[in-house]
Parts: C-alpha cells; structure tokens; sequence
C-alpha cells in the first residue's frame, strides 16, 4: 500500500477549477517529483494534499498512511506524519534560528531532539541565534527543512525549494534531500521547477500540464528524452 495516495483529485478556486482527476501515489522510502512549468498545478496539488484553506478540492480522494486527508483539517494533518515545506519558505522572520525549530517542534506530538537537527545541518548551527529575517534564501531553506525535519515525520511535501538559489545552495539542497531519503528513512514528494534538482534526487517522477498527469517516467526516461522534456517542461 502506498504511503500517499492521491485519485482522481479535482480541485480549484474561485476563479475556476485548476486540477482535474490528479491520480498520483509515492511509495515509503521513494524520492517522487511532480514536474510542469509554471500555472500548471504543482502548487495546488500540494495545497490539496495538506488542506490547505485554498484550493477548495471538488472531488477525488487523499489517503496517507492508512487516513482519508479529506475535509480534514489542516492543523491535524502535521500530526499524522505528512509535513509541508511550502515555497517561499516562511520562516518566521522575528524569531531566531532555534525558535523557529523549537516552535515546530512544540507542535508535534512525538518531536525529535532540536539538538538533533544542528547535528543534521551544521550552517544552521554557527547561527543558532540569528533571526530568519536576517538570513540567506539558502540559509532559509536549509531551515525551513529543519523544522519540518524536527516534526518526525514519515514524509515531507517540498515545493520549489531550490528557487532563486545560487548553484552550490542547489547540490546542497540535492545532498540534504538524498541523506534525509536515505539516512532518515523520510519519504518525498518534490515539487521542483529545476530538472537537473528532481534528475539528481528523484526515484521517478510525475508529469502534470494545465491540471492533469500527462505521464509518469523514470528518471533514465527523463533525462534522455528531449522532446518529453521541451513539450511539458520547456526544457
């Protein structure tokens, strides 16, 4: 049985319906991207699947480890062990390093150790007590990972979370999701507009174009096949 199972999910917002009967399932243990260009619903399809307050789902059925996410809500969803680390990251910009993990930490019901995350990420730990604003969009990123990490959970959602990085932020970023992959035991959907990231981190990956899955590939697919890449990915 699959860890996330998403069928025939529709979903939208007041300004007209975006996904249409988004069929998608990640394994546990699994590193699955979902690739498109930009509007194509990559971004709504995760919203959906950690309810958030927008888009509205219409239709279709979201199953994580065994729980129908459906109409549930949000706030409870952290709890079963799904974890989204939303674009733009949204750490909160007045509280410190160390607050920002301990924060998220208090909301889990079975935390892993604070201390355990600057072991994990060691930039994070030379600023322990720096205020997010004050960090780097890199910086930012590796702690937005932190706090999802330090929820101990059994798969984290990433959206973008290599956008607007400089290319060494980026391998780190690739380095950070395979060791929490393979050393955590953590399951991954990614959502990533850099190919070369979803190449070098994905077991396989999703195709989704104005709302719909065109096509499910392997990586090996992937990366040789220009055409697929050029007429859904402008690549």
């Amino acid at each position: 049985m699959s860890l996330l199972d998403v069928h025939d999910l529709d979903a939208g917002y007041e300004t007209g319906q975006v996904l249409f009967g988004v069929d998608l399932e990640v394994d546990r243990d699994e590193v699955v991207s979902l690739l498109g260009r930009n509007g194509a619903g990559k971004t709504t399809t995760m919203r959906a699947i950690v309810g958030a307050a927008e888009p509205t789902v219409r239709g279709g059925t979201i199953e994580f480890d065994g729980h129908d996410l459906r109409d549930r809500p949000s706030h409870e969803i952290p709890g079963l062990g799904l974890s989204l680390v939303p674009e733009a990251r949204r750490c909160f910009p007045d509280l410190t390093v160390t607050e920002n993990i301990r924060l998220a930490a208090n909301h889990a019901p079975d935390p892993r150790d604070v201390e355990e995350m600057f072991d994990r990420f060691p930039e994070l730990d030379d600023m322990r007590g720096r205020a997010a604003r004050n960090m780097s969009g890199g910086e930012q990123q590796m702690l937005a990972i932190a706090r999802a990490l330090v929820t101990n959970p059994k798969m984290i959602l990433l959206d973008e979370p290599c956008e607007g990085l400089a290319p060494y932020i980026v391998r780190r970023i690739e380095d950070i999701i395979t060791e929490i992959s393979e050393n955590e035991g953590v399951t991954i959907l990614l959502v990533e507009q850099n190919v070369a990231v979803a190449l070098a981190t994905a077991d396989r990956h999703y195709l989704i174009d104005e709302g719909r899955i065109v096509d499910e590939v392997t990586t090996e697919r992937l990366r040789e096949d220009a055409d697929l890449r050029q007429q859904y990915l402008g690549v």
